[in-house]
């Protein structure tokens, strides 16, 4: 979501999108097409932007995808599915959690961070259910 702006204020969110799409390598004859240069160039720059920002591990794990859109679909597939399992795993925390010893104070800061966290995932969680889960964890 970072990089969002980026793309925006550069007039290359269609490289995301698909509204830039990729262009014929070879006019109709025979001769290189400048436009699918000028596409090629813009679209190599972000895959060489984005694979400087990732890790090494996910440069290992998109190793051998060609172009920008490859490389972001994948990255968004494999964080898309963590991020699910990672909401799931939140929610069922916010679900179980008990005061304990807890004095009062520390047990609304834990449940306070569990909805922030999942807030962060795009999950905001509802009043009445956190009132819910807060009481029955008592």
């Amino acid at each position: 979501s970072q990089f969002l702006p980026f793309l925006n204020n550069n007039d290359l969110l269609g490289f995301l999108e698909g509204s830039t799409p990729v262009r014929e390598r070879f006019n109709a004859d025979n001769s290189p097409n400048p436009s699918y240069i000028a596409w090629y160039k813009k679209d190599q720059a972000l895959l060489g932007i984005i694979l400087s920002s990732i890790s090494h591990n996910l440069v290992a794990f998109v190793y051998g995808l060609n172009t920008f859109k490859q490389v972001w679909t994948a990255l968004k597939m494999r964080f898309f599915s963590q991020s699910r399992s990672r909401i799931a795993y939140m929610k069922r925390q916010l679900q179980t959690i008990t005061q304990g010893s807890r004095n009062c104070s520390a047990y609304l800061e834990k449940a306070n961070s569990i909805v922030d966290q999942l807030a962060t995932l795009g999950k905001p969680i509802d009043d009445q259910d956190l009132i819910s889960y807060l009481l029955g964890g008592l």
